[in-house]
């Protein structure tokens, strides 16, 4: 599958490594440094290629939108049209305060992807790849399957969830379904899901039932 990624810092730039990995091509754009992405994209190898947002919507198949939250729309703004195509949001509406202290720059009982969606209103918006710190990421496919990283997946539209639940398997996580779009906000900081370094898929089903029961 050919994966445009918007926002190549930390998450970005490991995902794709990743699914380069696993069989997949990948496309990173959107970077204060163009010469990082171009060593990026070397450095991981033949199946990996960098552009400019524009140019990662019109290669990928499936988008990963992965820019710090306050960056969204000028990403999406220089990414151009992205309807009718699968977008999955990484995003995490926080700041750090002037005591550097986390602080929600949307409404609680809303979600950063419900405001994605706003500037996406065509797109097929699914969130994950937001529940655990990028740090945690390299460490997914060195774990033994039952204790990989339980990866949250949230979406109005069953078919992508499904293949982003495919594309999760592949970075070596373990997807489970949170629901829709709007229970987004359980794995976006302070949501009970947002700080799952360690959240196995048999914790995080077990969670699940418990906040959703609720």
């Amino acid at each position: 599958m050919k994966i445009g990624i918007i926002g190549s810092g930390k998450v970005g730039s490991k995902l794709g490594e990743l699914w380069v990995k696993a069989g997949h091509q990948v496309m990173f754009s959107f970077s204060r440094n163009p010469e990082r992405l171009k060593a990026l994209a070397e450095q991981i190898g033949s199946n990996a290629q960098h552009g400019t947002p524009a140019e990662a919507v019109q290669f990928g198949e499936v988008i990963l939108l992965a820019p710090n939250f306050s960056l969204a729309p000028e990403a999406i703004s220089q990414a151009g049209s992205l309807a009718g195509k699968i977008v999955i949001d990484t995003t995490n509406p926080y700041r750090l305060d002037e005591n550097n202290e986390l602080v929600r720059m949307v409404d609680e009982n809303a979600s950063a992807a419900e405001e994605i969606l706003k500037l996406l209103p065509a797109a097929r918006l699914v969130k994950a790849f937001s529940s655990f710190q990028p740090s945690a990421l390299q460490r997914l496919t060195e774990r033994l399957p039952e204790q990989r990283l339980a990866v949250a997946i949230a979406s109005d539209d069953e078919e992508a969830k499904a293949i982003v639940s495919k594309l999760a398997q592949d970075s070596g996580g373990q997807p489970f379904d949170l629901g829709s779009l709007h229970n987004a906000r359980l794995m976006e900081i302070p949501g009970p899901f947002s700080f799952g370094d360690n959240l196995t898929l048999e914790s995080a089903l077990a969670l699940r039932q418990k906040v959703l029961s609720c």
